[in-house]
């Protein structure tokens, strides 16, 4: 009798003196049930809370989730909203209100859709040697062409770094702190390389030196009015050499 007569009063204790702690629990048991098979997706751990002041986003282009799929621990779960924090190569699946936001443990995730574009996570598919994060396929044939966007914080004291963010959000000129944006690219063939490409050259290189000639001549129409962005460049060089 002594024993739960002190379990009450130490629960009554928890509950004045962390009164939220208990309702969060209880919301969080709740949705696991509503859930259902899909609560397995809400079991990995907190997502990380950037409470500084900073410009830009640590997110993939916005802090707004998108409707999305994932491909976890070999099942498909659809209808959830996703995002990826850039900064820290994370894919977060958002719960609802009252249940923090999770991290999907990257070493599950094969792949996943946000708003429509895919990602792939390479080392799920070729081991720890593959480069690690997410990897949107810009290109999607026989041989794919991936991106991986990085976010990085950075000081900015005089706010020059503001074209560096690629977040079309607001920027305040007295916070010093910055994500700034960048991008690494690679060529996955069809037989399972992965070809880093820094620059136009590292993609002219994937071309047969016969056909050069040939690749350049099709770029320069493609370009009578402006030069492509890089992405659009290395996405149009993959589909030159799939059509031949």
């Amino acid at each position: 009798m002594k024993k739960i007569v002190a379990l009450i009063l130490c629960l009554a204790v928890g509950e004045m003196l962390f009164p939220g702690l208990a309702r969060a629990q209880d919301d969080y048991t709740l949705f696991r049930r509503g859930a259902g098979e899909a609560s397995l997706l809400y079991r990995g751990h907190k997502s990380f809370d950037y409470y500084m002041l900073y410009n830009g986003t640590p997110f993939l282009e916005t802090p707004v989730f998108r409707p999305g799929t994932v491909v976890y621990n070999s099942k498909l779960y659809s209808g959830v909203e996703l995002n990826i924090d850039a900064s820290r190569q994370e894919l977060i699946v958002r719960i609802g209100k009252g249940v923090s936001n999770k991290v999907l443990g990257r070493e599950f995730v094969e792949q996943c859709t946000i708003d429509g574009r895919r990602f792939l996570n390479l080392q799920y598919h070729m081991g720890p040697s593959a480069p690690d994060g997410y990897w949107e396929v810009l290109y999607d044939g026989r041989n794919k062409v991936l991106r991986r966007v990085k976010k990085k914080l950075e000081q900015d004291v005089d706010g020059s770094r503001r074209d560096q963010t690629h977040y079309d959000g607001a920027y305040r000129y007295d916070v010093y702190q910055t994500f700034t944006y960048s991008a690494d690219f690679c060529y996955l063939t069809e037989d399972g390389r992965v070809i880093p490409c820094r620059r136009r050259k590292d993609v002219l290189k994937l071309v047969d030196k016969s056909q050069r000639s040939e690749v350049r001549r099709y770029i320069r129409q493609l370009e009578r009015t402006d030069m492509l962005p890089f992405s659009s460049y290395f996405v149009a060089v993959a589909h030159y050499l799939e059509t031949r």
